[in-house]
């Protein structure tokens, strides 16, 4: 028959054991604590068990867990000094430490637990490589606890340090992880990871929302797809680059309706150097382009406005007198005597084109100056829609030569804006008539007016009310790589003599002078819309100053 002391023995052993299969079965700290404090109630007997957490930042203890039927205000979250208290002597020292009776206190904030009716306590010190915390039994009885418990609780101490240090680094992980996550999710340009074999394994809410999947869904879905529910046409493999090379690789790419991207692609690799993921991240750059191009559109015309009004009227003044020699000659050329000279019988022809031809650069010139001029017209309170009209009057006979349908879909409810008149029929003209030049034969003008809000490229008129004009054709469209030149001055697709290349840049002048807003939407062979924003607020307080007559 076993004796007591063999009973005891076993009854450890299995307590060990059991301890030792939880921990290698679960990352609870919970799960393996209660578990533990219920073996170990069948050896030493508490009315209080509890694990305390050692904060070395704080200098402090935090109750992690507790096993109690006990009415306290020691509970799980609370916190305690190490200073003045036995679990801190216990940290401190590294050692157990029992209070066989706390009638008589060795450490003065030991008094809230006599004062809940505690009279001894045993604590043990929980240690992995570094000091984790302590484990607690308290007892309302005194004299319960001796240097006998300790032979249980010291090897139940050294498994349920290991329980906690697994525990604690999976905290540590999952709180990494997540935060990890809620960063990578937070990003509100696109991003996504693809493993070596280019299959996406993960991908951020941007993404998602922006290719209509769920995370799921995305897995295992190749780059060009990603690209392609996007809008971005890939002629060559893009994500295959950096898989290739291990290095981190850029790329411009242009989207559908003329939007632009910026394509990073940075490798990861191991402790080999072995490649076994690739982060591509996408950021949609069309609106800050289209600003850079704003903004250095409008300082070279400013800079191309000074120039050209000098150099206008320096070549106008040699232009005036070749003009008056030219038309002194023509009056000569009717003289007979000199018709009937063989070697003068081109000569009319040829001084008329010298005569055509001048008044052709004068004409040039005076385009010029009007792109070069501030504007000097009168701004007062105008109906866009009716001023549209006017200039429809104007340009009619040349959309019915061209067999051109016309149609007016014009808000009625905008209100009035302050404007210069004269600018914006010369605006609207050459726009309307722009249009009509690369619009074939029987094609469509659609203008359109509507409300809006603020002013785009603008973000001290973010707010204002404006108006938004619309033309739209049905014409040849401009190739992707001219639309970012169409403002340029002196830039044009007509034919040498047809065109001076100053009719959009006097455009985008006219504009920009009136504080709005001049871009174009077109595809080659579906048409182009030119999109006119102007503030609608009456009498701003920014731009030129405001006449009403």
């Amino acid at each position: 028959m076993e004796s007591a002391s063999e009973q005891k023995n076993l009854a450890i052993f299995n307590l060990i054991s059991e301890l030792s299969g939880i921990i290698n079965s679960s990352l609870s700290i919970g799960t393996v604590f209660r578990i533990m404090v219920s073996e170990i109630r069948k050896l030493i007997g508490y009315s209080r068990a509890s694990l305390l957490l050692f904060n070395e930042k704080e200098n402090n203890l935090l109750i992690f867990a507790l096993d109690t039927e006990m009415n306290t205000i020691m509970k799980k979250g609370v916190k305690a000094p190490v200073k003045g208290t036995s679990a801190g002597w216990v940290i401190t020292h590294n050692k157990p430490w029992i209070n066989r009776n706390l009638d008589e206190l060795t450490f003065p904030l030991d008094k809230k637990l006599h004062d809940e009716g505690i009279r001894s306590t045993i604590s043990i010190p929980l240690v992995h490589d570094k000091i984790l915390g302590v484990f607690n039994l308290d007892s309302t009885e005194p004299e319960q606890y001796s240097e006998k418990d300790l032979q249980v609780l010291l090897p139940v101490a050294k498994h349920i340090s290991i329980a906690l240090e697994n525990a604690l680094l999976f905290q540590e992980i999952s709180r990494e992880k997540k935060e990890w996550e809620r960063t990578f999710d937070s990003i509100t340009d696109m991003v996504w990871i693809e493993d070596s074999r280019q299959h996406v394994i993960r991908a951020n809410h941007t993404l998602l929302k922006k290719v209509g999947l769920s995370a799921v869904e995305i897995t295992g879905r190749k780059c060009d797809e990603i690209f392609a529910r996007i809008g971005i046409a890939v002629r060559e493999p893009a994500c295959a680059v950096t898989i290739t090379s291990k290095r981190q690789s850029f790329r411009e790419m242009k989207g559908t309706g003329g939007s632009i991207f910026n394509f990073w692609a940075y490798p990861l690799t191991d402790e080999e150097g072995r490649l076994y993921a690739v982060v591509h991240y996408l950021k949609d750059v069309s609106s800050q382009k289209g600003l850079e191009q704003q903004l250095i559109r409008s300082d070279r015309l400013a800079s191309l406005g000074t120039l050209v009004a000098g150099i206008a009227h320096e070549i106008n003044n040699p232009l005036g007198i070749i003009a008056g020699y030219a038309e002194a000659l023509l009056e000569r050329s009717d003289n007979a005597d000199l018709r009937s000279l063989p070697e003068f019988e081109d000569f009319p022809e040829y001084l008329q084109t010298i005569h055509n031809e001048i008044f052709r650069c004068k004409d040039i010139l005076s385009s010029l100056l009007d792109f070069a001029r501030p504007s000097s017209g009168t701004y007062r309170e105008i109906d866009i829609n009716e001023l549209i009209k006017e200039v429809i009057l104007l340009v009619n006979h040349r959309a019915k030569r061209l067999k051109h349908t016309i149609e007016l879909r014009l808000n009625r409810d905008l209100p009035r804006i302050y404007a210069d008149p004269g600018s914006l029929r010369q605006l609207f003209m050459n726009i309307i008539m722009n249009s009509m030049y690369y619009t074939p034969e029987r094609g469509s003008i659609i203008i359109m007016t509507e409300m809006s809000t603020g002013i785009r490229g603008k973000k001290f008129l973010e707010d204002i009310p404006s108006i938004t004009v619309l033309v739209s054709d049905t014409g040849a469209g401009i190739p992707a790589d001219l639309v970012d030149k169409v403002f340029d001055p002196f830039f044009t697709t007509k034919p040498v003599g047809e065109g001076t290349g100053l009719g959009l840049s006097i455009c985008h002048k006219i504009v920009e002078d009136h504080n709005g807003s001049i871009n174009l939407v077109s595809e080659e062979g579906n048409g182009t819309t030119f999109d006119i924003q102007l503030p609608a607020q009456l009498r701003p307080n920014y731009g030129p100053s405001y006449d009403n007559d």
